[in-house]
């Protein structure tokens, strides 16, 4: 690959991390309980993004190509995995507001009871399971990323830009959870309302892929 190419797809790359997406919400849903949370809601992200690349190089691309179809599903089933998380979130929101004793734990709240969100392994699945679900990745990975894998690229530098994709949105996303840290007691205190809102935004975004999904099928 060369430097120009390289740089092109860090460009289009850091494009796709930075817009908002469903990925930037459960950063800074997950993130607005604690750091930790956030960083592990993080790495979740980073393995779904890894899943997605290994995925691309295996020829998920080419195989979309030939069986369109194929992308239908996904987005079909991705859509609905993505509402159903959007629902999950809503439904915690919505909890949260009616219980009047309720308190959000921060790590500048530390008697505070620790929601689920903030323990490590829900925070990774969550990070996870909403990469696995997200449209961006399911476009770039489907479709751009396969326009600058060329067939003569040793598998050494294949693996070296795979690496070098997951370090950038590692970084954004950690980026992103320390931001987030910096305003957690005004979000701890709206943290049902983010919970609601976050979940709105899942199931729109949901709904539109399963909308597309339905598209590719007919």
């Amino acid at each position: 690959m060369a430097f120009a190419s390289l740089l092109t797809l860090t460009g289009v790359w850091l494009a796709v991390c930075i817009a908002p997406g469903p990925d930037i919400v459960q950063v800074m849903r997950v993130a607005s309980r604690s750091v930790r949370a956030g960083l592990w809601c993080t790495a979740g992200i980073t393995a779904g993004i890894a899943v997605w690349l290994t995925a691309s190089l295996a020829g998920m691309s080419a195989l979309i190509a030939t069986h369109p179809g194929l992308l239908g599903l996904l987005q079909l089933f991705g859509g609905l995995f993505l509402a159903w998380i959007g629902t999950q979130s809503v439904r915690s929101g919505v909890r949260a507001r009616r219980a009047p004793s309720h308190i959000v734990a921060t790590e500048d709240s530390p008697a505070a009871p620790v929601a689920d969100t903030e323990m490590p392994a829900h925070a990774f699945r969550l990070g996870l399971y909403t990469d696995l679900s997200n449209p961006k990745a399911l476009v770039f990975f489907g479709a751009v990323f396969a326009q600058f894998i060329r067939p003569e690229m040793s598998i050494a530098w294949t693996f070296a830009v795979g690496i070098w994709l997951l370090a950038l949105s590692t970084a954004w996303f950690v980026v992103v959870t320390f931001i987030v840290r910096g305003f957690s007691n005004w979000l701890a205190k709206y943290s049902p309302l983010i919970d609601v809102l976050a979940g709105v935004i899942f199931i729109i975004l949901g709904a539109v892929m399963v909308y597309e999904g339905i598209v590719h099928l007919l």
